[in-house]
């Protein structure tokens, strides 16, 4: 596990009418900030790669589908520099990963379908100043080779 990363399985409450279930709660322990939410929606096939954030963690949830995220941590003082975390993430089991900043990640649309992530990070988007730094999914930098000869960004 990358140092500050968190899986966390969501409780799911169930009834005959449906479920619910909760993604943050502002008094949890891993509970940052909110800055924003948004869904990004990627199709079957599909990477959208590589990037970091210097100020910014993120949370995922996948709302619909299959998503495969990898994580790559670069930060210069961490103990778990140079590591490689590879999630499943999917619409059948609730979950929630949060990425600390530093830590380059993408994502992968594993499924038939298209798959739908929510996040909600802990900063706003600065439109004229984008806190996002890319990383071509073929650089050598990210030591994960399966991405190299995908469609993607």
């Amino acid at each position: 596990m990358i140092k500050g990363v968190i899986l966390k399985d969501l409780v799911v409450h169930k009834d005959t009418r449906g479920q619910l279930f909760e993604i943050m709660r502002k008094d949890e322990p891993h509970f940052l900030r909110f800055g924003q939410a948004y869904i990004t929606v990627c199709n079957p096939g599909w990477v959208k790669g590589w990037h970091y954030h210097k100020k910014q963690s993120d949370t995922f949830f996948v709302l619909k589908g299959k998503s495969k995220i990898v994580l790559y941590d670069i930060r210069k003082n961490s103990p778990t520099r140079g590591k490689v975390g590879v999630y499943i993430l999917s619409e059948a089991k609730p979950q929630i990963l949060r990425i600390p900043k530093g830590v380059v990640h993408g994502f992968e649309c594993v499924g038939k379908t298209e798959s739908r992530i929510m996040n909600i990070p802990d900063y706003l988007y600065n439109y004229k100043k984008p806190d996002e730094y890319r990383i071509k999914l073929d650089s050598k930098e990210v030591p994960y080779k399966p991405w190299w000869h995908k469609k993607g960004w």
